[in-house]
């Protein structure tokens, strides 16, 4: 494991994680399961829950009031492999590794950097030891939204809009022909780093259940439905410090170096889920209201092979204004 870990510099790196399926799939069951089991209790609480005998009254919002959020997004990860490359993605390494156009430069660069052995003598000779998984970086979320409250009614509806650019990453390890005579992994590998960006806007419909605390706070509780949208951007690979675009605009043909005379094929889509937030803050005399809010979407990204259902963890401050007055002339 340790000479796993220990890489030089010269494009050798450590194993990407390795991934048995049973595990892997056992381990996404029980935390599904356990999610799921959050998301009943937490509707069971909008229902009956016991803080009506904390309410007192104060400052609150009354009828339709413009929401700004601004906030981090941890999406799933189990979205995130649909950029690392491997054969049954709709964006393959192979595409490009083995053509015409870019097989022959491929090959020259890792040749010249000295990152691949004589065993190694042409592009088609080149071999992927392993595709590692993907994950997402947490992303800086923007929304905006309007709420209705139905004072004196603890209840109010919302819609919420918010957007999201999100960046994945991964490691895809090449077999560099160095270890037929060795034996350690020393320049085993080629790192290759992959990456992708994709584009999220959820939209939120649901309704609010408010309690009124002490010392002049809020707690609210909302739960609704889900709509989002997903427009990949890129997917990339770095071979030998050159970076090379994954993306099929071949629209499943051979790859050629010039694209022009190809249109963007739009990957990405429509999906559609469920979502639960829970929220503490205060509301101010003027009409306006901050909260800190914790927000679950438990829903499917359209992005092709890897579009199942899973749970995205938004963490970030809601702003509510009340008083429309800033709008007179």
């Amino acid at each position: 494991m340790d000479k796993d870990r220990d890489r030089c510099s010269d494009g050798a790196g450590p194993v990407a994680l390795h991934n048995p399926t049973a595990v892997l799939e056992r381990s996404a069951t029980h935390i599904r399961l356990r999610y799921a089991l959050l998301l009943t209790l937490f509707s069971f609480c909008l229902s009956v829950s016991p803080l009506t005998a904390q309410r007192q009254t104060g400052a609150t919002l009354r009828g339709l009031s413009l929401t700004v959020h601004v906030g981090v997004l941890r999406p799933d990860n189990i979205h995130a492999n649909f950029y690392n490359g491997a054969p049954n993605n709709a964006n393959t390494l192979e595409r490009i590794l083995y053509s015409e156009s870019y097989g022959n430069s491929i090959w020259n660069n890792l040749t010249e950097q000295d990152l691949i052995g004589s065993a190694v003598s042409n592009y088609h000779q080149i071999t992927v030891a392993e595709y590692g998984d993907s994950y997402y970086k947490p992303a800086f979320q923007l929304g905006m939204g309007f709420r209705y409250d139905l004072d004196p009614s603890p209840w109010a509806w919302q819609v919420n809009f918010d957007y999201a650019k999100l960046h994945a990453q991964g490691l895809v390890l090449l077999n560099s022909g160095k270890n037929l005579t060795m034996l350690t992994n020393q320049n085993q590998y080629v790192n290759c780093p992959t990456s992708g960006t994709e584009e999220r806007i959820y939209i939120d419909l649901g309704i609010i259940r408010k309690f009124k605390l002490r010392n002049g706070l809020d707690f609210e509780a909302a739960a609704g439905a889900n709509i989002n949208n997903t427009k990949v951007e890129s997917s990339e690979i770095q071979i030998a410090g050159a970076r090379y675009s994954i993306l099929d605009v071949w629209q499943g043909a051979s790859p050629s170096s010039y694209v022009g005379s190809y249109e963007y094929v739009n990957q990405g889509g429509i999906g559609y889920g469920a979502y639960a937030s829970l929220r503490i803050g205060f509301t101010l005399p003027a009409g306006t209201a901050m909260s800190l809010a914790y927000t679950l979407h438990y829903n499917k990204a359209n992005l092709i092979g890897y579009n199942d259902f899973a749970f995205h963890h938004a963490l970030g401050i809601n702003v509510a204004l009340n008083n429309f007055s800033f709008f007179d002339s």
